[in-house]
């Protein structure tokens, strides 16, 4: 063959688009966003293979349009309508063919489905609807209905101070209610979290747990093509494995780095970095349904042995504030500055004598493996508590379970106590609702299993608020309720840092994301 035929073969061939690979801390345990509060899930699904009506943008509670072109809200702050985009498509993937555009029946199923647990599509969320039923949803709405195909009306009982926060959330992403009404006809309704259907920017190919979650753009994306064609997910426990996966160029971006590592990526030719803005915090959860810690005098003398500046020194390099407060003090509104809790074991040691444990106790402290981007090393932040604990001679088992069954275990109120984090929503009551409401002990992630209906009933005055002076003074009451019962324990605000490819264009956190994956390109 001749040199003149090989190069036009050549230049017919299609070029083969770079992928981009992003090194995660976690499998998901699905794909379908409203049934989990956790990151990794969120990470996995929300902003890859869904849209919400709204999108969080960078900048402080700043909402941009999305399947929603606009919206208006009315004087009494009980009546929203939403005008819904025309010409939006599904994707259309191995599991599913889409015979419609997107419309405002797709709103009324995500809706339903959470506020209705006979509604069809609860049968796919086996675990319910943590975010929705943490927050009282079900009380929220008088009406929710469809005025025509583009155009949805939601009529509330009350003020709902919070609701566009809400619609911006992983947890309300529109999914296909033509999709579902498929599953519910086959008889395979979790095929929703595993076969997902979105709208989104990419739609999933192919996921090997433990090894990678591939994905490829969508070829009828309502924001025109993507730049990046192919993106690849690949879960990676160990800290150090992911910096040494970015070195090597193995992966081009991570929002889960050890502070200690970041030396090694600050001043590296081939990498940048950049703050991510988030509300995180890292917590110590103590089940209140189990002795010991069902007496508040012994989770005090707990809290009061911990030396949370060691903390912030040997596992966060100290690229983190000492936590006080259980929400971050970078919130905007809605928290008093308060000094934290600093070690004072002889008030402990009286706290749990008079608790009727002069000699101590055992405890057992469950954690996961590697770290998070509230966390970079959960083993070492139990075992530095193991040490304070030890002081005042309370004996510590530490046991380490995958994040995942972790996560499946405390919702079930097993754990008698365990490390975890927050990250994401601006708005306090999503923090609160989820992590510390009565109904988040059975639906959400109070892993504390607390219930307080004193708390619960400032976070209702907070939702009927209508006023930032008003909401703040519901969730400065809701703080000193938990700094005195103290259901957990707030350890450290990290400095979470995203570390990319110096040739990888876009990246830009906002509140919930270290990146938004549509606007990437490569250089």
């Amino acid at each position: 063959m001749r040199l003149s035929t090989l190069l036009l073969l050549a230049f017919a061939l299609p070029a083969v688009a770079k992928p981009l690979v992003v090194c995660t801390d976690a499998d998901p345990d699905g794909f379908d966003p409203a049934q989990s509060a956790n990151n990794a899930t969120h990470g996995a699904s929300a902003s890859k293979i869904y849209n919400t009506l709204i999108d969080y943008e960078p900048g402080p509670f700043k909402f941009n349009p999305a399947l929603a072109e606009r919206w208006t809200i009315s004087d009494d702050g009980r009546l929203y309508t939403f005008h819904l985009r025309r010409g939006v498509k599904f994707h259309t993937t191995d599991w599913f063919k889409p015979s419609r555009d997107f419309n405002a029946d797709d709103v009324l199923f995500t809706l339903q489905r959470q506020l209705d647990p006979k509604h069809p599509g609860a049968r796919g969320a086996p675990g319910g609807f943590p975010y929705a039923l943490s927050g009282e949803w079900n009380n929220l709405f008088k009406r929710v209905e469809k005025v025509d195909d583009y155009t949805i009306r939601l009529e509330l009982h009350r003020p709902f101070a919070p609701l566009l926060e809400r619609f911006a959330h992983p947890a309300l992403s529109i999914v296909s209610a033509e999709y579902a009404s498929q599953l519910e006809r086959a008889n395979t309704p979790l095929a929703i979290s595993s076969q997902p259907v979105g709208t989104g920017p990419y739609l999933l190919k192919k996921y090997d747990k433990g090894q990678a979650i591939r994905y490829e753009a969508h070829p009828n994306y309502f924001r025109g093509r993507l730049a990046i064609e192919r993106l690849v997910l690949v879960p990676v426990s160990d800290a150090s494995v992911r910096v040494q996966k970015l070195l090597a160029g193995e992966c081009q971006l991570t929002d889960a780095i050890k502070p200690q590592d970041l030396p090694r990526v600050e001043n590296h030719p081939k990498l940048s970095t950049t703050p991510q803005r988030s509300q995180a915090s890292s917590f110590l959860f103590f089940n209140v349904s189990k002795k010991p810690f069902d007496d508040k005098r012994v989770r005090q003398a707990l809290n009061l042995a911990l030396d949370r500046e060691a903390i912030v020194k040997t596992v966060y390099d100290q690229r983190a504030e000492v936590g006080s407060t259980p929400y971050s003090p970078r919130s905007l509104w809605g928290v008093e500055k308060v000094a934290a809790t600093s070690q004072d074991l002889v008030r402990a040691k009286k706290l749990l004598a008079e608790a009727g444990y002069p000699n101590g106790t055992e405890v057992e402290l469950w954690v996961r493996p590697g770290g998070s981007g509230t966390n970079p090393n959960f083993k070492l932040t139990a075992e530095l508590i193991q040490a304070d604990w030890a002081k005042i001679g309370v004996k510590t088992t530490l046991r380490v379970i995958d994040w995942t069954e972790l996560v499946k275990r405390a919702r079930a109120g097993e754990p008698p106590s365990m490390l975890s984090g927050w990250s994401g929503a601006l708005d306090p009551d999503g923090f609160y609702s989820s992590l510390a409401s009565c109904d988040a002990t059975r639906n959400g992630y109070n892993f504390a299993q607390y219930c307080n209906n004193r708390l619960d009933a400032e976070l209702d005055a907070g939702r009927l608020a209508t006023t930032e002076a008003a909401r703040t003074r519901r969730y400065l009451n809701v703080q000193n309720l938990l700094l005195d019962e103290l259901p957990f324990a707030t350890l450290a605000y990290p400095t979470q840092t995203v570390v990319f490819d110096r040739d990888l264009k876009g990246v830009e956190a906002t509140v919930n994301d270290s990146y938004k994956v549509e606007r990437l390109s490569w250089r």
